[in-house]
């Protein structure tokens, strides 16, 4: 609407000079006519309506911009949020709170996990299999175990090799969701009712205090390469890669102290723990 009131105004500008210097012409070839008082004769620009309708133009630009902001401020009051609040984000599981719920539920009672053969395919504990604590191997063919929250993230195999490793053992609760891609068949065997304290770890979550003997370690991978990782609640958390390839970033020990009610991952095929 603006642009047609601009449009409008300069048009009529126009007609007014051009119509002026067209009277100007006339008056230099033709002889001056007797003077009148009819103002029909006289330039435009010397017409008070021509002025009255040059300001009509000019006032309806302004009040058309005007109209226009007001508008917008009205549209933008009704559209606009009041507030505008971030979808909220599921927050990853910690280890931590992984570990100190499905650990602690089998310490005083009996396993009861059942043995269980599966082929690739997302499954749910408490439906395809029973919850309890699991060495879970692949029977034949590799590729990913992973569970919902990630907590379970590994590449199992027939023999180790690189990341691969040939068994995780963990615990699997009610509701969990497993999911086996590319492994034609895989065993979920129930881990002994007896927990012992071991010095040679295979890939898994372990319990300290009830896996784990508490105690200051030297922790060396005797087989393969990974995470290790462990929480307790604390900011003193080990998080380191082992292996032998210092260039990439592993080490090949790391000394800590492992207190009891620490979890510990780890996606090594075998660590051994040497007390200090």
């Amino acid at each position: 609407m603006k642009f047609l009131w601009v449009i409008a105004l300069i048009i009529f500008v126009i007609y007014i000079i051009i119509s002026d210097r067209k009277s100007k012409n006339r008056k230099d070839y033709k002889e001056a006519p007797t003077p009148s008082k009819n103002p029909s004769n006289e330039p435009l620009v010397k017409r008070w309506w021509v002025w009255g309708l040059i300001l009509v133009l000019i006032y309806g630009f302004f009040v058309s911009t005007s109209n226009k902001a007001e508008n917008h401020d009205e549209t933008y009051k009704t559209t606009a949020p009041h507030s505008i609040k971030p979808s909220p984000v599921k927050k990853r599981k910690k280890l931590s709170d992984y570990a100190s719920k499905k650990v602690s539920k089998f310490i005083p009672v009996k396993n009861t996990a059942k043995a269980v053969t599966l082929g690739a395919g997302k499954y749910k504990v408490g439906r395809d299999i029973k919850p309890g604590r699991y060495v879970i191997k692949a029977v034949k063919g590799s590729g990913n175990l992973s569970n919902s929250d990630f907590t379970i993230n590994v590449i199992l195999g027939n023999d180790a090799n690189g990341d691969r490793l040939t068994s995780f053992t963990t615990n699997l609760v009610k509701n969990d969701k497993i999911k086996i891609d590319w492994i034609e068949s895989t065993s979920f065997t129930p881990t002994p009712d007896k927990y012992t304290y071991k010095t040679k770890i295979s890939a898994g979550i372990w319990l300290v205090g009830l896996d784990i003997k508490p105690g200051r370690y030297v922790i060396r991978p005797i087989k393969g390469r990974g995470n290790l990782i462990s929480e307790d609640g604390s900011d003193d958390n080990l998080n380191e890669i082992l292996g032998k390839n210092a260039e990439k970033g592993q080490v090949s020990k790391v000394t800590a102290d492992l207190t009891a009610g620490e979890v510990i991952l780890s996606t090594i095929e075998l660590i051994g723990l040497s007390k200090k």
